[in-house]
């Protein structure tokens, strides 16, 4: 393995980045929001994951791509208007806590400096722990070191790389859907489920495997501990009111989303892990 560690100088400010290069796969990881930004694996040769041309790489902003980490919740908090969309881990320092080469892929830990923070009162451990080899694997361990059970949302927010959101379907989703544009109306999941126009949909089923079909490609997606999927595009004309994408980003990219979006309630002494696995 060849681990790297780099500091990307911009007129905003700095960001520190991990790049792994290991026998199986490349990838790069950003220390601000414990931030997965790529992810090839060297059989294919294949990018899985999508970056905006555009992301705001200052160590400040949120960064639009690859695996953001939405903790302590998704989406809007549920009582403060004044915080931020999906949690304040995705903005603050992680630090790498170990790393070890293994015999068929790389392991990394991060953790964050702090969990506790405006909008969550809950005494936490938040880990990240990062498998780089054949597929990666993400899991977000999230154990309760206080007296006092918490309920928190969260999701491995993931941007997948495609070649055209025109020629793409999503495989393994079914029942149901809340469809966010439309006030949360519930609605059948299509069939097949391919895109034209804005979506953003969550998906109250929890299976286990899922794929992303996009001109003759297949990424498969494994997750675990979630009790939800969402899947989100933006389409043309909200990409052109978004700073940090280009406006045509949307024809690449698609997010399918391991997500908790019901509540996971983390008892004293116990742990929570969502886990997603691509290949």
């Amino acid at each position: 393995m060849h681990l790297s560690q780099t500091t990307s100088s911009l007129p905003q400010g700095e960001i520190e980045m991990l790049v792994v290069d290991n026998d199986y796969a490349h990838a790069t990881i950003s220390l601000f929001g414990g931030h997965i930004l790529s992810f090839t694996p060297k059989h294919d040769g294949i990018q899985r994951l999508w970056l905006s041309k555009k992301a705001q790489l200052d160590a400040k902003h949120p960064i639009r791509g690859g695996i953001p980490i939405c903790w302590p919740w998704f989406g809007p908090h549920n009582t403060q208007t004044n915080l931020s969309a999906h949690g304040y881990v995705r903005t603050q320092a992680w630090h790498v806590v170990n790393c070890v080469d293994n015999d068929d892929h790389t392991t990394i830990c991060l953790k964050p400096s702090v969990t506790k923070g405006e909008g969550f009162d809950g005494k936490t451990q938040l880990t990240l722990i990062i498998s780089i080899g054949r597929e990666l694997g993400v899991k977000l361990v999230t154990e309760n070191t206080g007296e006092q059970p918490f309920t928190y949302t969260g999701a491995l927010h993931s941007y997948f790389h495609i070649e055209d959101i025109s020629d793409c379907t999503v495989t393994g989703l079914s029942g149901q859907y809340e469809d966010k544009l439309q006030a949360y109306k519930r609605l059948p999941t299509p069939m097949p489920y391919a895109f034209n126009s804005e979506t953003d949909r969550v998906h109250l089923v929890t299976p286990k495997e899922l794929a992303i079909k996009s001109n003759g490609h297949v990424t498969h997606i494994h997750s675990v501990g979630h009790d939800s999927i969402v899947v989100w595009n933006p389409w043309a004309e909200k990409s052109r009111t978004m700073h940090d994408m280009e406006d045509n980003g949307y024809r690449k990219m698609l997010c399918v989303e391991t997500s908790v979006t019901q509540g996971q309630t983390v008892l004293p002494g116990q742990q929570h892990v969502l886990e997603q696995v691509i290949r």
